[in-house]
Formats: structure tokens, sequence, C-alpha cells
């Protein structure tokens, strides 16, 4: 009876293992493509901001163009009346005007210059990122139709696996199914832990605590009188080797 129950619980552990599995599967595919979504949106926002911060030093050259013609046309205009003045402190005015125009000048085309050379960086720049969003897109669109296919793949498997664990939970008693979906409950993964070899040596361990397991738990195992419990843990034990024979 107690071999019986032990069958039938790790037949359940089993299909509750495949519904985890299948769980993970669907997390992990669903956090891949919003990875990818967030970097190809992120792309996408980088690639406005560096558009508008080229827009913005277009519009700046413009206006640092009309300010240069205007002040070439201010140049000229007062070296044509220098031509023109009557007295020495018209001419030195107008000198004044001159270099102060040629001055500003100067700064003008200084900044032009470094508009130009930033144009030309954020034009490459604007172009590889394109390109770089054109083709994560690609890859994005090849990721959704792949994480659609294995969504419904997932959602196939889990309805089959539902199906087998109502199979297999009516195969328990409702006392002993209550029990195995406690233990699942508050420790999660296996209900039904199997015990083993230590690799540091000595007493065997529960396979899924961890924790030492007394010899007096391997005899009461072995008797199969009644499901035991590792003592740590709370789940159930189980032997996969035939107790040892009397002398």
């Amino acid at each position: 009876m107690v071999g019986q129950d032990l069958e039938q619980l790790l037949a359940l552990q089993r299909v509750d293992l495949a519904l985890d599995t299948i769980a993970k599967r669907e997390e992990e595919a669903r956090a891949r493509l919003k990875a990818g979504q967030e970097d190809l949106a992120r792309i996408k926002v980088e690639a406005e901001n560096e558009k508008r911060l080229l827009n913005d030093a277009l519009k700046e050259h413009k206006t640092l163009d009309l300010d240069l013609k205007k002040n070439e046309d201010e140049v000229k205009k007062y070296s044509t009346q220098m031509y023109e003045v009557k007295t020495n402190k018209e001419y030195l005015a107008l000198k004044e005007e001159i270099d102060k125009r040629k001055a500003d000048a100067a700064k003008i085309e200084d900044r032009i210059l470094q508009l130009m050379l930033r144009e030309d960086e954020m034009k490459g720049m604007g172009a590889r990122r394109n390109a770089e969003a054109a083709e994560n897109d690609k890859r994005l669109k090849q990721l959704e139709a792949e994480t659609s296919e294995l969504l419904a793949t997932l959602a196939k498997d889990r309805e089959e696996n539902v199906a087998k664990r109502a199979e297999e939970g009516a195969k328990l008693g409702p006392n002993l199914l209550r029990r195995y979906e406690q233990i699942r409950k508050f420790r999660g993964g296996s209900p039904v832990a199997k015990v083993m070899e230590s690799s540091k040596g000595g007493d065997p361990i529960c396979s899924e605590c961890h924790m030492t397991i007394r010899p007096q738990i391997i005899v009461d195992i072995y008797k199969s009188e009644e499901l035991v419990a590792c003592e740590s843990c709370g789940r159930i034990l189980f032997l996969d080797v035939p107790a040892p024979e009397k002398a």
C-alpha cells in the first residue's frame, strides 16, 4: 500500500514538475520578448533625441548664417561710409564699428565651424542608429513569431498536463493529496524527496533540503508501514534501492 502510494505521488510530482518547467519556459520567453521590445524602444528614443539635437544644431547654424550675413553687410556699409565722413572722429567711430563687427563675425564663424563638425558627427551617428534600429526591428519580428509559436506549443502542453494531473490526483486519497498539496505549497518544487548519498560521505541526505537523514528514518522507510517524512523539510522520503536482505 505504501509502495503504491509512493508510485502515485511520484507520478503526480512528475506532472507538477513538468507544469513548473512549462511555466518557467513561458516566463523566460515573455522576458526575452519584453527585453527585445524594450531594447528597440530605447534605440528609437535615442534616435529621436539625436535627431532633435541635429535639428537644433541645424537651426542654430541657419540663424548664425543670417547673423554672419548681416555683419558682413554692415561691414560693407560702414566701409563705404568711411569714404564719405568729414572728420577724423567720425572716421574712427566707423572703424571701431567695423572692427567690432569683424570680431563678432570671427566668433560666429568659429561657432559655425563647431556646428558643422557636430552636424557631420550626428548625421553619421544617426545613420548608424537607424541601421541598428532596422536590424533590431527585424530581430524583434522574428522573436515575436518564435515566441508566439513557443507559447502556443507550451499552452497545449500545459493543457495536456493539467488533464493528466487531474487524472493522477484522483488516484490518491483525499488526505494524502491534501498532504502533498500542503508540502508543495509551503516548500515548492518536489514534495517527494529521494534519500541519497552525501558527497562528503557519512549518513545519507534528503535530495531537496540536503539535511542528514538519521539511520532510524532509513529503517522506517524500508519497513514500508507508513510514509516517512524528512525531519528537516517535511517532504515525503523514498529510496530507490531495495531493502537489504536479512542475514
